[in-house]
């Protein structure tokens, strides 16, 4: 369709992959809808903004931001990378184990980063105040799950079983993590 006009038909385009995302010769496809295709295009190990993208957004779960802060845009209007050599690094680290997010988090996990006190420094407080530079761990707020379940760690009441019907965490009777918590749509949970 030109301009996206269903009753200006163009010549017929072949499927293949996206050319501003290629690098090399584009391939047409001819098995079935091109679905599969496009997936393995996209997972390709020689793809690297796939691998970016997951690493960008498995960190900003752990970190609160991303290596890149816009991680819905990596294009030019997004921001740039606060780290490029860390992600370049964590993807091809992604790549190489397998597409594997278990290592990815195990990585990122055991890095020095992660490991890093949340207490001030004057001295980078002063270069840094933003902690760009990742000089130490930026505190965050405990979702209303992690603290539920943190009392109950303290308390020693905490119910570790993982299978069974949902308890209702209303219940003062309920000790299970609240991830095994019953939610109802029509009646939401007054504590959550």
């Amino acid at each position: 369709h030109i301009r996206g006009n269903p009753n200006k038909r163009g010549p017929m385009v072949q499927r293949r992959f996206l050319k501003i995302l290629s690098t090399d010769e584009r391939v047409a496809w001819k098995e079935g809808s091109g679905r599969r295709q496009l997936a393995e295009a996209i997972a390709s190990p020689t793809n690297p903004l796939t691998a970016r993208v997951i690493v960008n957004r498995v960190w900003q779960q752990h970190f609160g931001e991303g290596i890149v802060a816009t991680p819905s845009n990596f294009g030019e209007l997004g921001a740039r990378p606060t780290h490029p050599e860390l992600l370049d690094y964590l993807a091809a680290q992604f790549v190489k184990g397998g597409w594997s997010l278990k290592k990815l988090h195990r990585e990122i996990l055991l890095s020095t980063a992660y490991r890093r006190a949340s207490t001030g420094d004057e001295a980078n407080q002063r270069v840094d105040p933003e902690n760009r530079l990742l000089w130490r761990y930026s505190p965050r707020r405990l979702t209303v799950e992690q603290f539920r379940d943190s009392v109950l760690i303290a308390a020693g009441a905490l119910q570790m079983e993982g299978s069974g019907p949902g308890q209702n965490l209303d219940d003062p009777a309920s000790f299970r993590r609240t991830i095994f918590g019953k939610v109802s749509r029509k009646e939401p949970s007054k504590f959550l």
